[in-house]
């Protein structure tokens, strides 16, 4: 028996409400804890199918609406905007949203996965926290070049000026989720750049909580995020014996089509990480829990969650 319940707590700033859900089974005790970390223009919700099977192999699970995302704003032309601090907020409310957990279910190994923008996310959370989590699994990833990330933020920085924080780009929506929809110009009926199912998509743009743009600080925010996860210096500092799971599909192209992943894995291996798993999954695209194997995704997921928490 799965439970799903609804929460809000106040986020980091003080100011906006988080919402998110936790899952758990009341009748049985969990072995761990999983916390999701959503992608850019979605929300937690969407992660409902994985959670759900997550309980029934014994893990309690929860996650949150992004600052800018989902449930977390009061009114639907909040959505993409992060305000000032959005980079800081978004680590903020993770850690606020772990300590949550670790409150309700005391004890328990920690496990996080964090999915595309989320990856991200996790990935400088290690940097700062990395002690407080048992493995993380870090999933539809990348490791884009850092004149590019550079790039970006002076696009950025320069559009402010002319359009405010609150302004939008086309040239980075471009960059980003817009400029990948165009390899796969077709996929009304074969599927998109989110997945080979075309219902993903379909689903997608029918979505009044996914169909809206980033505004110029979120999109400041995302790239600082990624301009400091990318520094070989910087990621140093997560705990070198930290179990770590990289999944991608080898056409994502966030993840470059693999890429982007050989070169996150190298930087990795570099840095001294002890504990590095990587599963590529052929022909899969961005959203692996949404591909058409989604279920032997879900059975990986678990398989190495329970290895992580077989060593704790």
């Amino acid at each position: 028996m799965v439970t799903r319940e609804e929460f809000y707590v106040d986020s980091a700033d003080g100011i906006h409400m988080i919402h998110g859900y936790r899952w758990y089974d009341p009748e049985r005790k969990p072995k761990a804890i999983l916390q999701i970390v959503h992608g850019m223009l979605e929300y937690i919700d969407r992660y409902d199918e994985l959670a759900r099977y997550m309980v029934s192999e014994g893990y309690y699970v929860i996650g949150h609406d992004h600052l800018g995302h989902g449930d977390s704003v009061s009114h639907s032309s909040e959505l993409g905007y992060v305000g000032k601090h959005g980079a800081v907020l978004w680590l903020r409310d993770i850690e606020q949203i772990r300590k949550m957990a670790a409150a309700y279910m005391p004890k328990l190994p920690y496990i996080m996965l964090g999915h595309s923008m989320g990856s991200y996310l996790v990935r400088r959370y290690l940097i700062y926290h990395g002690k407080k989590v048992n493995g993380a699994i870090i999933m539809g990833t990348g490791h884009q070049p850092t004149a590019l990330i550079k790039a970006g933020l002076l696009i950025t920085y320069a559009t402010m000026i002319r359009k405010g924080t609150k302004g939008q780009s086309k040239l980075l929506n471009h960059l980003t989720c817009s400029g990948f929809a165009k390899q796969y110009p077709d996929n009304a009926r074969t599927g998109s750049w989110m997945s080979r199912d075309p219902q993903v998509l379909l689903s997608a743009l029918k979505d009044k909580k996914m169909n809206y743009d980033f505004t110029l600080n979120a999109f400041e925010s995302l790239f600082r995020t990624i301009e400091e996860v990318i520094d070989p210096k910087r990621a140093s500092r997560m705990p070198k014996t930290l179990p770590l799971l990289i999944l991608s599909g080898d056409e994502d192209p966030v993840g470059e089509n693999g890429k982007g992943i050989v070169r996150f894995r190298k930087m990795l291996t570099k840095i001294g990480m002890k504990s590095i798993s990587c599963m590529m999954y052929p022909g899969n695209r961005h959203e692996l829990i949404n591909d058409l194997d989604k279920k032997q995704v879900f059975l990986d997921i678990r398989d190495w969650c329970d290895s992580v928490v077989k060593e704790v």
